[in-house]
């Protein structure tokens, strides 16, 4: 099972975003880190952020996604070489890519590691992902919220960030660091832009965002950026320790 974002589409971009110089620090710093690649596989491209960038600076993307409606955001940006795909089967043959792109995905499929080992299938160098050294307080208190009130959801499998923790990174590259506004936080949460809130009561929500509306009022927090890359040899052992 794959959680599809193409409920979402129309406000996937704005909820999702990075200020355009984080953009741009974070397109700089993967392009250093790509220099010895030339084909890159992007699993769950979605509306193509990533991979639209990437193509523009020269590298031959290929982005895979179950969205068929995030596809089409993408197709729209123009970005180029986009399959309907699911991640737990992908339809590519072997070391095809020099390295590949997995960021904010796994945590949607629940079968995560035989996406982490097909993604290893198809790539021969490394695979990258993102990762935040802060804890967004505005989501922790949502969550704390919800859990006072009874409610606790689950993901469907494991984040990145969780990945780290069971196979270490050749290379964990600062970005950098950037404020973000409380207040546009909660209005993502409020138009329930996530997954993990997908399954709640609406009234719920709407609930737990107004009650910390004046507890953020006027906050923001500081946020810092990372660039995760690991070998893809380190995440087969993982793979083959699991019997995949």
């Amino acid at each position: 099972m794959t959680i599809s974002f193409d409920r979402v589409a129309d406000i996937y971009d704005r909820t999702r975003s990075l200020p355009s110089e984080v953009m741009t620090r974070l397109v700089e710093t993967l392009t250093n880190e790509l220099s010895d690649c030339k084909t890159i596989l992007d699993v769950g491209v979605g509306t193509g952020r990533f991979s639209k960038p990437l193509q523009d600076a020269g590298f031959e993307v290929v982005g895979v996604d179950v969205a068929n409606k995030m596809i089409g955001k993408a197709k729209e940006k123009g970005v180029k070489n986009l399959l309907l795909s699911e991640a737990c089967s992908l339809p590519f043959r072997d070391n095809g890519f020099d390295a590949a792109m997995c960021i904010h995905i796994l945590h949607l499929i629940s079968g995560w590691k035989r996406a982490l080992f097909e993604t290893c299938r198809v790539t021969r160098g490394s695979m990258v992902s993102l990762s935040y050294a802060c804890k967004d307080p505005v989501r922790a208190a949502y969550d704390d919220l919800l859990k006072k009130y009874g409610y606790e959801g689950h993901r469907l499998g494991r984040s990145e960030q969780d990945l780290r923790e069971l196979v270490s990174p050749a290379k964990s590259v600062f970005v950098c660091s950037y404020d973000t506004s409380s207040a546009d936080r909660l209005t993502n949460l409020a138009q329930g832009a996530f997954s993990s809130q997908w399954q709640m009561p609406e009234n719920l929500n709407r609930k737990v965002v107004e009650e910390l509306r004046s507890q953020f009022a006027g906050r923001v927090f500081t946020q810092q950026l990372y660039v995760l890359m690991w070998k893809i040899d380190d995440l087969k052992v993982f793979c083959e320790r699991n019997g995949l």
